[in-house]
């Protein structure tokens, strides 16, 4: 997992626009007029994670074990599956641009290896992992079921994209966030039996990019 810091990112920019270079900047003007105020938009990614059944997504794997009566593994009889990954965030360096900052745009694509409908939620974390905010209001985003190749080893990842734009309201506790949990739920899981080998191999894949709004006075 990489972690892209975003004041790096914002200098190297500036520093273009000083040589008319910029290329992560949208509708850079020909000149620079004086007084000129100048909404620019900012895009980079912020990192990805895949995680399925095992240890490193929090799944409990003595789940393998299978029942006495039905001879399945003990996780298909859960009510619901809970795998989990993190991306490494920090916006703290932001502080001082922080006026200058209008709204960030969150564009966050799930790709679901499961046979199975998952429904996907991220959340903003602290140093202590403690909760500081969740990526959609709503509720968790539901990703339909990935399509099955041949006998199932393989999976064709269904995918989707969210949008979650923070205005600046909600950016200011991000400051605080030093990590993103991402959550991954398949509730009430309906296994075709012919597939439970597979299921350890199967994985749930998230990018997350974001977009600065700024307007800086030049």
């Amino acid at each position: 997992m990489r972690m892209y810091r975003i004041s790096s990112l914002i200098l190297s920019c500036l520093a273009g626009l000083l040589i008319l270079q910029v290329s992560c900047m949208k509708d850079k003007p020909e000149s620079l007029p004086q007084n000129l105020i100048w909404d620019p938009e900012v895009a980079f990614p912020l990192g990805s994670d895949s995680f399925g059944l095992n240890a490193e997504s929090g799944f409990d794997t003595t789940l393998f074990n299978l029942d006495t009566i039905t001879h399945l593994p003990e996780w298909v009889s859960l009510l619901e599956v809970v795998m989990e990954g993190s991306i490494d965030f920090d916006l703290s360096s932001l502080n001082q641009a922080s006026e200058d900052l209008n709204s960030i745009l969150f564009r966050v694509n799930i790709f679901n290896g499961f046979p199975n409908e998952v429904f996907t939620q991220v959340y903003f974390m602290d140093a202590g992992s403690d909760y500081i905010d969740s990526m959609f209001t709503e509720g968790a985003i539901s990703v339909p079921a990935g399509t099955v190749q041949g006998d199932g080893e393989t999976i064709e990842p269904a995918v989707v994209r969210q949008d979650a734009v923070f205005e600046s309201d909600r950016i200011g506790p991000l400051e605080d966030a030093s990590s993103i949990l991402l959550r991954a739920t398949i509730p009430n899981p309906e296994i075709d039996s012919s597939l439970i080998p597979y299921y350890p191999n199967y994985e749930i894949q998230v990018d997350i990019g974001a977009m600065l709004d700024l307007t800086i006075e030049l």
